[in-house]
């Protein structure tokens, strides 16, 4: 089995959750790929964050950059998003919308400041038209603690891998 991580952070716990699981996944011998999803939106400092919050609340898409995999080569896709406005960032959505028709199996990751993510995941799953096989969800604090890898294993382990 081959997987693609393929995410948005901006603040960098997304990228750091991203990381680890494909840590865990290698440890599984699962040959894997991991893609940042790049917005090409100015989302840096106070005033960047409230207009993306904004645009998150408004269901709305982004510009973003090429991505370097295509998600139809991969057994699965894990789909990670920070959760702003209660729902999934503009530039996951976009991705979502321009590859759902690519993707096999999928299953999410997502952190947050504090909820929020049973709507995130309906919202992600609802676009792609697919059940995922499994869900994460992360407090932004217990990421950059690293309080978290017994749960990746539970994770990872409801894959079909």
């Amino acid at each position: 089995m081959n997987a693609l991580i393929c995410f948005y952070s901006r603040t960098g716990a997304t990228r750091a959750l991203a990381q680890n699981i494909k840590e865990i996944l290698l440890d599984h011998n699962v040959e894997c790929r991991i893609e940042e999803i790049e917005d090409l939106k100015n989302r840096d400092g106070k005033i960047g964050y409230a207009k993306a919050a904004k645009d998150a609340f408004m269901g709305k898409e982004t510009e973003i950059e090429e991505v370097t995999y295509a998600p139809a080569d991969f057994d699965m896709v894990l789909l990670g998003t920070p959760v702003w406005s209660g729902t999934i960032a503009p530039a996951i959505r976009t991705y979502l919308n321009k590859y759902k028709n690519d993707l096999n199996k999928v299953a999410f990751f997502c952190t947050h400041g504090g909820g929020g993510e049973s709507k995130t995941f309906k919202v992600m799953g609802k676009i792609c038209g697919l059940e995922p096989q499994a869900t994460l969800s992360l407090r932004d604090k217990d990421v950059k603690k690293v309080k978290h890898f017994e749960v990746l294993e539970k994770f990872v382990k409801q894959l079909d891998i």
